[in-house]
């Protein structure tokens, strides 16, 4: 009886907090969006825009391939984040959750600060869609952070 009325709670909980999850990773995405208007504004106002820095072509190839790099390494950071997390709470899963939104937006950022070092807008958007790719790929979905409530909720039992 008690293990009944334990899991309703959980999932009452689990499911507000899911929802100002949501919310949070979508605030979050629409940021990115944000963004690519930062960078249209950017080069209609700057027209023609080259970037603040007066980078050479190989330099600017150097630092788009090493945040390539650190966008891969993104990915495996999310994936270690989510493996890492022991006993699944409701609290755990929200900040796992939060960490992988802020590191799938991080690419963007990337994207963007390349593109106000090397003023090239194509730079950004192809991190704004690695971004945006990592977001459909990590954005927790109910019916797994229910299935892992259940699952640690049975296992105590």
């Amino acid at each position: 009886m008690r293990g009944s009325r334990d899991l309703a709670r959980s999932l009452t909980t689990l499911k507000a907090r899911y929802l100002a999850v949501n919310f949070i990773g979508l605030a979050m995405i629409a940021s990115v969006f944000v963004y690519a208007g930062v960078v249209e504004l950017i080069k209609w106002q700057m027209a023609p825009f080259a970037g603040f820095a007066t980078l050479a072509p190989q330099t600017a190839a150097f630092i788009k391939y090493a945040f390539l790099a650190l966008a891969a390494a993104q990915f495996g950071i999310i994936k270690a984040v989510q493996k890492i997390l022991p006993t699944p709470t409701v609290e755990k899963l929200s900040l796992t959750a939060i960490i992988t939104f802020a590191l799938c937006e991080s690419v963007a950022v990337l994207g963007l600060v390349l593109f106000l070092l090397a003023g090239n807008s194509m730079d950004f958007y192809i991190f704004m869609v690695i971004s945006l790719g990592f977001f459909t790929l990590f954005f927790p979905k109910y019916d797994q952070w229910e299935n892992l409530i259940k699952s640690n909720i049975a296992g105590k039992r």
